[in-house]
């Protein structure tokens, strides 16, 4: 016969361990998206800090901003689920794409626009590769 005391301490280690493991994944996903900021942001000549932050939700899914506090920093924040479920070739477009952004910011910051930050991703990545990626978007924030 299980005690309360029994059921109550085995379900804190099943919750410990859920936690550990999505940590773990989380983890796992961060150095996954860090390597390919590393890699795309040497093939743009962009000598700027890029942390990567997986967060739980963010309503763009991925995005950059200058690190307050932190000159010559940015912090690409990007939702943990839809990360996820990208490939290979998707993930990169999507961080192509805002490290676009960083270049426009360092070196023309008053023309922002989605276009530029594509044309700045297709010196990395085929402008095809990112149709995929706006599909996965588009469904997961609901725009036609």
């Amino acid at each position: 016969m299980t005690t309360r005391l029994g059921n109550t301490f085995r379900l804190a280690l099943c919750v410990c361990a859920l936690a550990a493991v999505r940590h773990t994944h989380a983890d796992d996903q961060q150095e996954r998206i860090q390597e390919v900021v590393d890699d795309l942001k040497s093939r743009l000549s962009i000598s700027q800090t890029i942390d990567v932050d997986i967060v739980k939700n963010n309503p763009k899914l991925f995005s950059v901003v200058p690190a307050e506090q932190q000159r010559a920093t940015f912090l690409l924040s990007v939702e943990e689920d839809f990360a996820q479920g990208l490939s290979d070739a998707e993930l990169r477009a999507a961080v192509a794409h805002e490290l676009g952004h960083v270049w426009i910011f360092t070196h023309f910051p008053y023309l922002q626009t989605e276009e530029l930050a594509n044309d700045i991703a297709a010196r990395v990545v085929s402008r095809e590769s990112l149709m995929p990626l706006y599909d996965k978007v588009w469904k997961k924030v609901g725009a036609d």
